[in-house]
């Protein structure tokens, strides 16, 4: 290869770079989605994984901080939760819980109230981005994470068509 075309090779490839769908923000390769409407946590679960991603799971301080200055005052779902266990707070992507990241509103997590208690993390934006647990049922707005490049669709049904000529019982 001659410079000339090194060059336009570099910038073709530059201009392929797969970016973050319509409507999600990126962040340092990751893609995240900031819904308007409002779920239980286990309908915004299955909403994020029904998009290729999943509810957000916190890794590191510097994440933390970059969604606390993208919330506002609003309250969004996350995918901490200690459904599987009383007191043992995991991610809903399988991805390891680090206390050290953990950012809980001073008191939490309470599990209070009556059954079902609270299950499930939230993001609390008028408490500088600090972490309640909740009543899983409850609805909030909700924080989906996923990667660029991944295929960011709603899973329709697929629909099977019989050939012609092919017999079924």
């Amino acid at each position: 290869l001659n410079i000339p075309g090194l060059i336009f090779l570099c910038i073709l490839n530059k201009k392929q770079k797969v970016r973050c769908p319509q409507g999600w923000r990126e962040n340092e390769d990751k893609c995240y989605y900031f819904s308007a409407d409002t779920k239980s946590w286990s309908d915004a679960n299955t909403f994020c994984s029904e998009q290729g991603s999943d509810l957000l799971s916190i890794r590191d301080i510097h994440e933390r901080l970059w969604v606390r200055t993208q919330i506002s005052t609003e309250v969004y779902w996350i995918g901490l939760n200690d459904r599987s266990r009383e007191g043992v707070w995991e991610w809903s992507d399988g991805s390891p819980f680090l206390e050290y990241i953990a950012a809980w509103i001073p008191g939490q997590p309470d599990n209070w109230g009556d059954a079902p208690g609270e299950d499930c993390g939230q993001v609390v934006g008028s408490n500088s981005g600090q972490w309640n647990d909740e009543n899983c049922d409850i609805e909030n707005k909700f924080i989906c994470k996923g990667r660029p490049g991944v295929h960011y669709f709603r899973r329709r049904r697929a629909v099977r068509h019989r050939k012609p000529g092919l017999v079924t019982s």
